[in-house]
């Protein structure tokens, strides 16, 4: 049976946080071996992830470590990338509220030419009055049918 290593333990053995591990662990496609909410590791896993951090790198004499400078680029690069990233997506900002603008233009202009265009229909409706209004088709053959009929209205009464 393999023995299992809890995280904490193999973070306290590997002088390193929980975020370090799990970056490791991304990085070298290591899968914990879970049971139910808890996390375990291999002891092979173990000396997998033991084998990154050991670069084999001298260490300064000041009590710093060459490893720092590589951090130290690499943060610069993060952070290059992310001044590139946050330019770019102020660019789509711009650009998106521009064409906001313009559409809200559009809707605006094409409303005031529906509220032009409802008053002057009210003064047409007022001048002519309502017998001038256009029928449609159906209008026109109802109004059709009732005029041809040669029965007179009272016919309801009389029978005929």
């Amino acid at each position: 049976m393999m023995k299992k290593y809890s995280i904490d333990s193999v973070c306290d053995g590997l002088g390193i946080t929980r975020q370090a591990l799990n970056a490791r662990c991304r990085k070298l496609g290591i899968e914990k071996i879970r049971e139910g909410r808890r996390a375990y590791f291999t002891h092979k896993q173990i000396k997998i992830l033991e084998g990154v951090g050991s670069s084999g790198t001298p260490k300064k004499d000041d009590g710093g470590r060459v490893e720092d400078v590589e951090i130290v680029k690499t943060d610069e690069r993060l952070i290059e990338r992310l001044m590139n990233e946050n330019d770019y997506l102020r660019k789509k900002l711009d650009d998106e509220s521009e064409n906001l603008k313009g559409m809200m233009s559009v809707i605006i202009q094409n409303n005031e030419r529906i509220k032009k265009l409802e008053g002057e229909n009210r003064k047409l409706l007022v001048n002519e009055g309502l017998d001038d209004i256009m029928e449609n088709n159906e209008e026109t053959e109802r109004k059709g049918k009732v005029s041809k009929s040669t029965r007179k209205w009272y016919h309801i009464f009389s029978g005929d």
